[in-house]
Order: C-alpha cells, then sequence, then structure tokens
C-alpha cells in the first residue's frame, strides 16, 4: 500500500496547477539615438583656365594652366577636350596639355578638379583651340 501511496503523490505532483498570465505593470523602451552631424560637400573646380601659349607648331601640344580651387587640395586634375576631337588626360598639378593627335579641328578644352573617385563640375572658363593648317599650326583663345 506505501507504493500506492507513493504513486499517487507522484500522479499529483505531475498534475501542477499553473495560473493564466497575470497582468504586469513592468515595461521599458530602449530607444538609441546618435547626433551626427551630416554635411553635403560639392567638389569645386578649378578656375583661370588659359592658353600658355596663343599658337604653336609642328605638331606641338596645346599647354594649358589653371588656379587651384580653394579648400580641400585636389588628388589631380583632369582636363577633357570635345570638338573635332575627344580625349581627356589626367595631370597632378595646375597645368597640362592637350596632344597634338587632337588637332584635327576646333575643339573646346575644360578642366575639372579630381578628388579621388569625385570629380568636380568643369571650371568656369573654356578655352577654344582652333586648327590654321591641319596639324601644323594652331591657336588657342
Amino acid at each position: 500500500m506505501a507504493t500506492a501511496l507513493v504513486a499517487a503523490l507522484a500522479a499529483a505532483a505531475a498534475f501542477v496547477v499553473v495560473n493564466a498570465p497575470q497582468a504586469t505593470s513592468a515595461s521599458w523602451t530602449s530607444n538609441k539615438t546618435a547626433n551626427v552631424a551630416a554635411t553635403a560637400v560639392l567638389p569645386a573646380p578649378p578656375t583661370a583656365l588659359t592658353c600658355t601659349s596663343g599658337s604653336g607648331g609642328l605638331f606641338s601640344p596645346i599647354p594649358f594652366t589653371w588656379t587651384a580651387p580653394a579648400g580641400t587640395v585636389p588628388t589631380g586634375y583632369t582636363l577633357k577636350w570635345t570638338g573635332a576631337a575627344t580625349g581627356s588626360n589626367t595631370w597632378p598639378t595646375t597645368s597640362g596639355s592637350v596632344p597634338a593627335s587632337a588637332l584635327l579641328g576646333q575643339i573646346t578644352v575644360s578642366v575639372y578638379a579630381d578628388y579621388g573617385t569625385w570629380e568636380s563640375t568643369a571650371g568656369t572658363q573654356t578655352r577654344t583651340a582652333n586648327i590654321l593648317v591641319a596639324g601644323v599650326l594652331w591657336s588657342c583663345a
């Protein structure tokens, strides 16, 4: 009989009555904020694009200079030309040239400041090179 009593107690212990969930007043929120200021930066273009020579010849390249933009120093510059020929060259400093192979006719030259993979808008000045005698003489204004 003692074993029956132990078995009955064990069976009763297996069926414990659990109350339904009760409402609680405990709660919490976790708001995470950060004070971050973001500033949009428009890379500044170079200024004062000039032809360093008014004319040239004998298949010589057309040399240019320009003024570096104020503020952050560019990583380099790109001269681009369009017109009778289209192309570009990059330069590490504020001078460069358009190759003689671009002297097929009238071209317009612009300069851009490079900031890593970013490029500024074109400088405010453009210059036009005209071919006076095909591949032999050119003028720049």
